[in-house]
């Protein structure tokens, strides 16, 4: 038998004891009111200075946002001369894609802001494959990849197209049924 074993049986009843110590609550509420930390004031100077941060950050948001609306729904990019008939194609392809979705109603401009900007986002692992390419240039595989890059692209645009056609046609022969 272990002396921790040892000591449990001969002090049983100080375990089975429903109720703490004496001056167990006394010690206690003091061990707490030494505890308190005093209470933190919110000075009217670091509010200011918030509020005054998060202003700039919005205001140079908008000013991103709108100059960057002006620009191609492409983004910019350097392609290298053995590409660009290829690129040349389906940079049209993918720009009349864009224009289709931006023709199309949505329900909230705010859902079209959110899936444009998707879209254009994943050009930046088209880019990547860029620098890859004039690191390696002729590379086929990387070539390889690009062409698949715009392939899924279309494909996933052509789907969102499909999409949104069937739910503004369902709509609007919802519509036709609730106004008869």
């Amino acid at each position: 038998m272990s002396d921790l074993e040892k000591y449990i049986i001969e002090n049983r009843e100080k375990f089975t004891t429903d109720e703490p110590g004496t001056g167990h609550f006394d010690r206690f509420n003091a061990k707490l009111q030494l505890g308190k930390k005093p209470v933190r004031k919110v000075r009217f100077r670091h509010v200011l200075q918030i509020a005054a941060s998060v202003a700039i950050l919005l205001t140079s948001g908008i000013v991103i946002v709108k100059s960057s609306k002006g620009k191609s729904k492409m983004a910019a990019i350097e392609v290298p001369a053995q590409y660009q008939e290829t690129h040349n194609y389906y940079t049209q392809q993918v720009s009349s894609r864009y224009d289709e979705i931006e023709s199309i109603n949505f329900s909230e401009e705010e859902e079209k802001e959110m899936l444009l900007k998707e879209l254009q986002e994943m050009d930046t692992y088209y880019q990547e494959l860029l620098v890859e390419l004039n690191v390696n240039p002729g590379d086929e595989r990387v070539i390889s990849a690009l062409i698949r890059h715009y392939q899924m692209k279309m494909l996933v645009m052509d789907q969102i197209i499909e999409q949104l056609k069937e739910f503004n046609q369902q709509k609007s022969e919802n519509n036709e049924k609730s106004s008869v």
